[in-house]
């Protein structure tokens, strides 16, 4: 018998093809922030398989704030270091 439950990372590529419309639609460096946001997605995954949610867009998008978070911070440290 095969998995009848999708994994999370098939949602997480579901989703790049779901909306892949809106994805053509959108200026090429928009695209290139959209795939961004989609890898962000996949490099908390396994996180995602954690959740038992029925809305599985919700740990996607959580996943893209967590990694926006560490950039916010990273970019917060710098300006600290460059202008105390």
């Amino acid at each position: 018998m095969g998995r009848t439950v999708p994994t999370f990372r098939n949602i997480i590529e579901s989703f790049g093809w779901e909306w892949n419309d809106f994805k053509r639609s959108l200026r090429s460096i928009d695209r290139e922030a959209f795939e961004e946001l989609i890898n962000h997605a996949r490099c908390h995954a396994s996180a995602g398989s954690n959740m038992s949610n029925p809305n599985p867009f919700e740990p996607v998008v959580m996943s893209i704030l967590v990694e926006h978070e560490k950039t916010l911070r990273k970019l917060r440290e710098h300006v600290e270091r460059e202008h105390p």
